[in-house]
C-alpha cells in the first residue's frame, strides 16, 4: 500500500503542481535543508522536503482549502466585498494567522492581488521558510509573533509526539515570542480593511476570542480551524463559538476549516424582516 500511496502522490504533484515539482522533490527527498521547488502559477516555492511543507503546499494549493468557488454565491459575495473595499480607496487586508511557510499567502495573493497580506508566525524555523517565500514580494509583511486576545508573550513548543512544522503549539508566558492582538496586526496596513482572516493556531484560538473582539465587526470573512479534537475537554472552540454567533456570518464547511462569510447588507436587513 505503501507504494501505491506514493505513486499516487506522485501522480497527483505531478499534475497539480507540474514536472518539475516532482523531478525536484525526489532529488531532494529527505533532505534537512530548504530547497526551492517550482511549483505551477506560484514560481519557486521554498520547502523543508523532511519536514510536513510538501504535505502543507498539496494541502492548500492542491486540494484548495481556503477556495471560495463554491458554492457560486460565496465566491461572488467574497469578491464584491474585496472590489467594494478597493473603491471606497481601501487597502483589503488578509490576516494569515498561522501563517507556516505561507502556502495559505501565497494562495490569497494570487485570488485577490491587491490585498495586503499580514502573515503571523510564532515559530522561528517556520518563519525562516515564510520569509524565503513571502519576504520579499510587495503587499506582504510579516511578522514573528503570536496571535491572542491581548498583548504579552508567548512560549512556542511542538505539539505532543510532533516535531514537524505544522503542529506547533503556543501558549502564554512571561517571555519568549510577542504576542499581538488582531487590531494591532490589521492596524500595520495604512488604510486597512479587514477583508479575510485565516487562523489556524493550534488552540490557542481560545485565546484569541476572548476579548478585544472589535474586529469582528469590520472583517468580512473568518477562516478557522478548530482544535477540539487536539484538546478534548478543554473547549477550545468556546470563545469563538460565542463571538461568531454574535455577529451576522453565515457558515460553510471545507474540509478542516469553518468559514464565516457575513451577510451582504440587503440580505443581513431581508433576513431580519
Amino acid at each position: 500500500m505503501g507504494v501505491i500511496n506514493e505513486t499516487r502522490k506522485a501522480v497527483s504533484d505531478a499534475r497539480n503542481f507540474g514536472w518539475r515539482f516532482l523531478s525536484g522533490r525526489w532529488a531532494a527527498k529527505g533532505s534537512r535543508d530548504v530547497i526551492a521547488l517550482p511549483v505551477r502559477h506560484y514560481g519557486h516555492v521554498f520547502v523543508r522536503p523532511a519536514n510536513t511543507d510538501i504535505e502543507t503546499l498539496r494541502d492548500v494549493l492542491a486540494g484548495r482549502s481556503y477556495d471560495f468557488s463554491f458554492p457560486a454565491q460565496l465566491g461572488d459575495r467574497v469578491n464584491s466585498f474585496y472590489h467594494s473595499i478597493l473603491s471606497a480607496g481601501r487597502k483589503p487586508v488578509i490576516i494569515d494567522a498561522g501563517a507556516n511557510i505561507g502556502a495559505a499567502s501565497l494562495w490569497f495573493r494570487r485570488l485577490f492581488p491587491e490585498a495586503h497580506i499580514v502573515a503571523i508566525e510564532p515559530d522561528a524555523d517556520n518563519g525562516r521558510v515564510l520569509k524565503e517565500n513571502i519576504g520579499g514580494l510587495p503587499n506582504c509583511t510579516i511578522l514573528n509573533a503570536a496571535i491572542g486576545s491581548t498583548s504579552g508573550f508567548a512560549a512556542v513548543r511542538d505539539g505532543e509526539g510532533d516535531d514537524s512544522g505544522w503542529a506547533k503549539q503556543t501558549e502564554r508566558a512571561t517571555s519568549g515570542v510577542p504576542i499581538v492582538t488582531m487590531a494591532e496586526a490589521i492596524a500595520t496596513v495604512d488604510d486597512g480593511t479587514a477583508l479575510i482572516v485565516k487562523i489556524d493556531i493550534e488552540g490557542f484560538e481560545s485565546d484569541l476570542f476572548q476579548a478585544n473582539l472589535d474586529w469582528l465587526d469590520d472583517v468580512r470573512v473568518v477562516i478557522i480551524e478548530p482544535h477540539d479534537w487536539m484538546k478534548p475537554g478543554e473547549g477550545t472552540s468556546f470563545s469563538f463559538q460565542r463571538a461568531m454567533a454574535a455577529h451576522s456570518f453565515e457558515l460553510f464547511i471545507r474540509g478542516e476549516n469553518l468559514i464565516y462569510v457575513r451577510l451582504q447588507p440587503d440580505r443581513k436587513n431581508a433576513s431580519s424582516r
